[in-house]
């Protein structure tokens, strides 16, 4: 099983203050609800560096977990990235192009893998639908994190909602 998609959105700022908060995984945590975020090794990101996603259910407990490597960096436009072990493996990014209202900010599965019959069996029953929620969100967070917006508990709490609903309705 090899997976693809696209999820995208544009985001009212320039690419470079775009890709300035994506290289920096010391603003993950700000934004990015949908996985806890690990630096293993640096945390601004560069060719080599590696960290780990994980991914939580609704009462907390760890679902998948898995490593990305950073492949190359094109500043202002492309994060290449791999997920390189764990529970998926594969070619990912993230793309960023300039247009009128902002960046047109993507993240690309270019062909993942799930590593086991757990992960398989997640994306076999839901297909990339609960990954296509999440990054929605994601994406939504890493929006109103780089306009300055303060995400607290509260817009937390929304999001884990939202994507819990969007869930049971597939």
């Amino acid at each position: 099983m090899e997976l693809v998609c696209r999820d995208e959105t544009v985001i009212p700022a320039a690419p470079g203050v775009v890709y300035d908060v994506l290289t920096d995984l010391s603003t993950y945590e700000c934004w990015n609800t949908s996985v806890e975020v690990e630096p293993l090794g640096p945390k601004s990101l560069a060719p080599g560096v590696k960290f780990r996603y994980s991914g939580r259910d609704q009462d907390g407990k760890v679902t998948m977990t898995w490593v990305i490597e950073v492949e190359s960096l094109t500043p202002e436009r492309r994060i290449d990235l791999h997920y390189v072990e764990g529970d998926l493996v594969g070619p990912v990014g993230w793309e960023l192009e300039p247009v009128d209202a902002g960046t047109l900010t993507a993240y690309v599965y270019r062909g993942v893998q799930p590593t086991n019959p757990r992960a398989a069996a997640s994306f076999e029953r839901f297909g990339l639908r609960v990954h296509n929620l999440a990054m929605q969100a994601t994406l939504d967070g890493l929006s109103r994190h780089v306009r300055g917006e303060q995400l607290g508990v509260a817009w937390r709490a929304e999001v884990a909602e939202r994507i819990a609903q969007g869930v049971a309705r597939l």
